[in-house]
């Protein structure tokens, strides 16, 4: 779900160009919501929190699709939660059970984790594919995210630090997106900020 206030998704590529794209009161034609939860646009930040009449797993993804790109942004995770942000996830029909969600199944996208609590799959973990080497930034506070993709290859930077480096991703198109996740509290929030996502060569 998504609600009708603006804000602005910086360097949105379309082609092989950035350009500027701002989302308004009347036009949220750039974003798709799945699932639960709700997403709402709160001046310049994209904001998940989980919603206590509809439980469950939520998303929301761009409706444009990325293969080789660099994205930057700031996130912020109220303390004790977790979320995560997909790339090269194929538009399909997306469900919250199984092989059909988002970063699940033979031909599915990847994602990145958000989650200062489990050591296991730290910040900067490719869910089910490679764990951070270290644990960077902090809960309930504005922490920078880097992810580059180009070919096979998938570079995760947190805070200026290096936390992630893999080279056996697909090479798909997909679009890109962020979570509010099933077992959320209440009161959970994450936010998003300062999104510029850039083709690379």
């Amino acid at each position: 779900m998504i609600t009708r206030r603006g804000f602005i998704l910086a360097g949105l590529s379309v082609a092989a160009r950035a350009q500027n794209t701002e989302f308004d009161d009347a036009d949220f034609s750039g974003w798709e919501s799945v699932g639960s939860g709700t997403w709402n646009a709160e001046g310049a930040e994209l904001v998940g929190r989980s919603d206590k009449n509809r439980p469950g797993a939520g998303y929301i993804f761009t409706r444009n699709v990325y293969t080789d790109f660099r994205m930057t942004l700031l996130f912020n995770i109220s303390a004790g939660g977790r979320s995560g942000v997909f790339v090269r996830e194929p538009h399909r029909k997306w469900t919250t059970e199984g092989d059909s969600r988002p970063g699940r199944g033979p031909t599915g996208g990847f994602e990145v984790l958000i989650d200062y609590h489990d050591r296991d799959n730290p910040t900067g973990t490719i869910d089910n594919l490679q764990k951070s080497k270290r644990l960077v930034g902090a809960e309930a506070a504005w922490n920078e995210l880097e992810i580059v993709c180009k070919g096979s290859e998938i570079r995760i930077s947190v805070a200026g630090q290096n936390v992630n480096r893999c080279n056996q991703l697909r090479v798909q198109p997909g679009v890109i997106g962020f979570e509010v996740p099933a077992a959320a509290a209440q009161n959970f929030v994450v936010r998003y900020r300062d999104i510029v996502i850039r083709p690379v060569a």
